[in-house]
Formats: structure tokens, sequence, C-alpha cells
């Protein structure tokens, strides 16, 4: 298991909020602009130069809120950020290109925790990368 705290081994790239959870599906391409819309806020200066990258990602759902499929939210959020994605859906936040697409030789560790709450839907991200 990789401990994303260790900061011998990884570095925090960026920590965001979406105060609301989106899971894969239809209107991908609306979703991906949602999370980079919500990522946008002190969003680091590229390049982006690491062996690999994780997640963590951390949802809240309202207790009277319709049952969520966990497995189905992380997908948009580590597309979110492929060059490869951000290109398909003509997006106009090319600055949030961290890797050049989603497969295992870039990304490798996604953490998913949820839990429920009686405030509002929301997700919490952290993007780390693997010090080479």
């Amino acid at each position: 298991m990789w401990n994303f705290d260790d900061p011998k081994e990884f570095v925090l790239i960026h920590h965001f909020h979406i105060s609301a959870i989106h899971t894969w599906g239809d209107k991908d391409k609306d979703k991906r602009e949602k999370i980079r819309r919500s990522a946008l806020r002190n969003f680091p200066r590229g390049p982006f130069d690491y062996e690999w990258y994780g997640f963590r990602i951390k949802v809240k759902r309202g207790v009277l809120g319709r049952d969520l499929d966990i497995e189905n939210v992380p997908k948009l959020i580590i597309d979110t950020f492929s060059g490869e994605q951000i290109d398909r859906d003509n997006s106009t936040y090319n600055q949030m290109r961290i890797y050049p697409d989603d497969t295992l030789k870039y990304v490798r560790v996604i953490q998913v925790e949820g839990d429920f709450t009686y405030d509002e839907d929301n997700t919490e991200v952290w993007v780390f990368g693997k010090k080479k």
C-alpha cells in the first residue's frame, strides 16, 4: 500500500473540493468540465514531471440522497487531468493537463472512500506525484 503522506516518496500536486458527487455515465464531458472548474482555484503551473500519479478521493453522500456506486466516482476525476481527454473534450482548461493519458503508465494508485453526511454531497480530491 502506498503512503501518499510520505514526503520522501510523494508530492501533493493539488487538493480541491467539489460541491457535488459526479459519477461516470451520461453527460461525462459536462461533468469533467464542472470538475475542472472546481479544481481551477490555486491550480499549480506545469509542466508536471513525476514518475507516475495517484489520487485520494473522499466522497460524502447526504443521508437522504439516492444510493451511490462509489466505484463510478474516480473515472471522471482521473479523466479530468488527462491530456488526451482534455483534447477530446475540446476543453478550455488546457493548463490542467497533468499526464498524457489515464493508463497505468501514468496513473497507478486510486484511493477512494465514502461516508454519509447530514450536509450536502461533496467530494474532496488530492492529486499526488511519485518522485523520480
